[in-house]
């Protein structure tokens, strides 16, 4: 489930990035995505977990979820909505499996929900005013 949704939310927030980047052509918001990516890659790290175990686990040809129709989208503002609730489930999933794990890692996950909150409302409001 860790290697999971460390994947889902940091591939959704990738498309997020690429959004803002090539159609809105905002690089500070740009630059603070990645840094949120990138964060949760240092948080998924600093598990104690090996990598090797993380891929082990990883059976992406039986995934009974993998045939899960994908969602239909009519524009680049549904899309990056959509990968950000993406991201936003997959770190409170993320927050409480590391929860099992110990309590800092989880608050880790729980920080980096609440900044992906906070700039999921920063670029909407930036796009409000872009159109």
């Amino acid at each position: 489930m860790i290697d999971a949704n460390a994947n889902r939310a940091m591939e959704g927030l990738r498309v997020c990035e690429d959004i803002v980047r090539f159609h809105y052509a905002k690089p500070q918001l740009t630059r603070r995505l990645r840094s949120l990516r990138h964060g949760i890659a240092r948080a998924v790290r600093a598990l104690p977990i090996d990598v090797t175990e993380l891929l082990r686990a990883r059976d992406s040809r039986h995934d009974v979820g993998k045939r899960a129709a994908a969602s239909s989208v009519a524009s680049l503002e549904q899309s990056l909505l959509i990968n950000f609730q993406r991201a936003k489930e997959s770190l409170r999933a993320l927050e409480e499996c590391s929860r099992l794990i110990t309590v800092s890692h989880s608050r880790a996950f729980q920080h980096l929900r609440f900044q992906a909150y906070a700039l999921e409302r920063e670029i909407l409001l930036a796009i409000v005013r872009h159109r």
